[in-house]
């Protein structure tokens, strides 16, 4: 149970409290942003070693099947929710909903697929959603601009512009892969009803 994959995931939910009070109304600064997205982004970096180490240290567990994408979901729509309550709103409702819809529409039909011992294939665009989320969540956090020294030049960003654009990426190919892993189980179905 105690594995290293295991503690990552635990460890990437505990610190979702953080990220909350970081960026609560009335708290909520560019400093506090600032430690809000490194705190996320370690997050997120550490993401991507978990499943590869429980594949390396041949650590995989059920345990760690439900909680690492439990912990997943739960980084990115429970910090996704909580930047609605900032003036703006830092996120734009439909997208929010949009994601929780896709997100709930796609567990569930996994919970199916286990339930008729059907496997679907991941696709890619899992990989470049969650790229493309993570980016665009630092961004959102950030939310001020910055002065990002180029060499010679010197660019003013705005990082709540670049985190709603990477957002909108990470959300259009969400939709995508949601409906390519819609299309994947609908055939699978057919597949495994006349077998029975």
């Amino acid at each position: 149970m105690w594995t290293v994959p295991n503690i990552i995931s635990l460890v990437r939910i505990a610190t979702i409290p953080a990220i909350v009070a970081l960026v609560w109304p009335g708290i909520e600064s560019r400093i506090t942003c600032f430690w809000a997205m490194t705190i996320y982004a370690l997050g997120g970096i550490s993401d991507m070693f978990d499943g590869y180490l429980a594949r390396r240290l041949n650590q995989v567990t059920v345990l760690g099947k439900f909680l690492d994408p439990l912990s997943d979901k739960l980084f990115y729509l429970v910090t996704m929710v909580a930047l609605l309550q900032l003036p703006g709103p830092r996120v734009p409702p439909v997208i929010v909903m949009i994601v929780l819809t896709r997100e709930l529409a796609i567990t569930g039909l996994r919970g199916i697929a286990v339930s008729e011992g059907i496997v679907i294939a991941a696709n890619e665009g899992g990989k470049l959603k969650t790229t493309l989320g993570t980016l665009g969540m630092c961004g959102l956090l950030l939310h001020y601009p910055y002065l990002i020294n180029f060499g010679p030049t010197t660019v003013l960003i705005d990082m709540h512009v670049t985190g709603l654009w990477l957002t909108f990426l990470s959300v259009a190919v969400s939709v995508v892969s949601g409906v390519d892993y819609v299309r994947g189980f609908v055939v699978a179905m057919r597949q495994h009803r006349p077998a029975r």
